[in-house]
C-alpha cells in the first residue's frame, strides 16, 4: 500500500521544471568537494592546516545543524520560496569569499554559509517538492537530486585540476564556482509554485522527540553508525594508498572510484528501494559497508584497493540515496521532518568520519574501527527485517482466525 504524502502534481511540465530546478543547484552546492583539491595549494600559500580541515569538516557539520533547525520550514513556506531563500545564502557566501579569500571568508561564508546552511535549507525545499511531484518514485526521483550533488566531485573537481596550472587556486575556484551559481539561478527560475507540505505537526522547531519513535529512533543511528566510513574514504583514500606505497595515479584512481561508486550509488539505491523495499536493500548496503572497511584494512595491493575503494563507495552513496525512502517507511505522516533528521544524522556521520579517522592516525586501524562501527547499522537492519516479517505475519494470522470462526458453525452443524 502507497502511502500518499502530498497532492500528486501530474502535470508533466511542472514535473520536468520541478526537477530541473532541484536537480541543477546540487551542481553548485557540490563545490564542497573541489576543497578536496584545493586544500594543498592553500597550505602551500601558509593557510594553517587545521584552519583547512575545519574548512572541510564545517560544511556537513553546518548543513545537519540547518537540517535540524529548519525541518519545519517546508511545512510553513512556499517551497519555490524556501529555494530561492537557500540559493541566495550560497550566492551571498561564495561572493564574499570569493571577493575576501582568506581563512575566516572561507570558514565562515565558504563553507558555513553558501554550502553549509544553503545547501541544508535547498535540500528540505528539494525534497519536500520531490515529494509533491513524484509521491509514487520517492526513491528514484530523490536518488537522483542526491546523485547530481555528488557527481561534482566527478565532473567538477577534474575541471579545477585543469584550471589550476594557468591559474591562482582561487582564481580556478572563481570560475568555476561563478559558473554553476549562475547555472543554480537561472535553473531555479523554473520552478514552479508548489505549496507548503503538510503533515503531523511534530510540535517543534527542532522535533528531537520524534526520535523516541523506536522505528525512527533507530533508523537514525543506523545512519550515523554507518555513514562515517564511507565519508572517511572519500577525503582519505588516495592519502591511505600513498602510505601503502603504491603510485601517484592508483591514488587518484581510487578517489575516483570512491566517487563514482559514490553518484552510482545514491541512484541505484533510490531506485532499488521503490522495487525491493528499502529495508532488503539497506541490508545490502550495510554488508557491503562492513566487507569495503575489513578489505581496506587488509589492502596492500592496488587492485584490492580499488576494488575496496568502489565498493565504499557504492554503499555510501546507496545509504544517503535510500534516506528518502527510509523517512517514509519509519514515519510516513511526517516525511519531511523525517528525512531531516536522517539526512542530518548522515551529515553528523560525514562529520564523525574523518574526525575519527585522524583520532586514529589515519592508518589500517582506522578503517577496522569505522567498519566495525558499521555493524551497529547490521544489527539495527536485522532487526527491522525481523519486526516486519512479523508484522506481515500478524494480518495473515488474524485473517485465518477470522475465517476458522466463520466456519466452526457450519462444522459443528455437520457433526450433528
Amino acid at each position: 500500500m502507497k502511502v500518499k504524502i502530498e497532492n500528486p502534481v501530474r502535470t508533466t511540465s511542472i514535473a520536468l521544471r520541478a526537477l530541473i530546478a532541484t536537480l541543477v543547484p546540487q551542481f553548485a552546492f557540490g563545490l564542497s568537494y573541489t576543497w578536496i583539491a584545493l586544500s594543498p595549494h592553500a597550505q602551500q600559500e601558509g593557510w594553517s592546516p587545521v584552519v583547512v580541515g575545519a574548512i572541510f569538516a564545517l560544511t556537513p557539520l553546518s548543513s545537519a545543524i540547518t537540517l535540524l533547525v529548519g525541518s519545519r520550514l517546508p511545512t510553513i513556506l512556499p517551497l519555490r520560496r524556501l529555494c530561492w531563500v537557500g540559493v541566495s545564502l550560497l550566492v551571498a557566501g561564495l561572493a564574499v569569499a570569493f571577493l575576501f579569500p582568506n581563512e575566516f571568508t572561507f570558514l565562515v561564508f565558504f563553507a558555513m554559509l553558501a554550502l553549509g546552511v544553503g545547501y541544508g535549507i535547498t535540500l528540505l525545499a528539494s525534497l519536500a517538492a520531490i515529494a509533491q511531484v513524484f509521491p509514487g518514485r520517492i526513491g528514484t526521483a530523490e536518488g537522483m537530486l542526491t546523485a547530481a550533488y555528488s557527481f561534482a566531485a566527478i565532473a567538477e573537481v577534474p575541471v579545477i585540476g585543469l584550471l589550476i596550472p594557468g591559474h591562482a587556486w582561487i582564481d580556478a575556484l572563481r570560475i568555476a564556482g561563478t559558473i554553476v551559481t549562475v547555472l543554480a539561478v537561472i535553473a531555479l527560475t523554473f520552478m514552479p509554485s508548489l505549496p507548503p507540505s503538510h503533515e503531523d505537526a511534530p510540535g517543534e522547531m527542532v522535533p528531537l522527540h520524534l526520535l523516541k519513535r523506536p522505528r525512527l529512533g533507530t533508523t537514525v543511528l543506523l545512519v550515523v553508525s554507518v555513514a562515517p566510513l564511507g565519508t572517511y574514504a572519500t577525503s582519505q583514500v588516495g592519502i591511505y594508498a600513498q602510505h601503502l606505497g603504491l603510485t601517484a595515479v592508483i591514488a587518484t584512481a581510487a578517489v575516483v572510484v570512491v566517487a563514482l561508486g559514490n553518484t552510482l550509488g545514491r541512484l541505484i539505491g533510490g531506485m532499488a528501494s521503490d522495487y525491493f523495499g528499502v529495508n532488503r536493500v539497506l541490508l545490502v548496503i550495510v554488508l557491503m559497508d562492513v566487507l569495503a572497511g575489513v578489505t581496506l584494512w587488509r589492502a596492500s595491493i592496488a587492485p584490492v584497493l580499488l576494488v575496496a575503494s568502489s565498493v565504499v563507495g557504492l554503499a555510501c552513496g546507496g545509504l544517503i540515496g535510500v534516506v528518502p525512502p527510509l523517512a517514509k517507511d519509519a514515519a510516513p505522516r511526517t516525511f519531511n521532518t523525517a528525512s531531516s533528521l536522517l539526512f542530518a544524522g548522515f551529515a553528523l556521520g560525514g562529520f564523525l568520519g574523518p574526525l575519527i579517522g585522524s583520532g586514529l592516525g589515519g592508518g589500517a586501524t582506522a578503517w577496522l574501527v569505522l567498519g566495525v562501527l558499521t555493524l551497529i547499522g547490521l544489527v539495527i537492519i536485522v532487526l527491522h527485517l525481523a519486526q516486519s516479517n512479523r508484522q506481515s505475519r500478524q494480518p495473515r494470522k488474524h485473517a485465518d482466525e477470522l475465517t476458522s470462526s466463520i466456519h466452526a458453525p457450519t462444522k459443528r452443524s455437520i457433526k450433528k
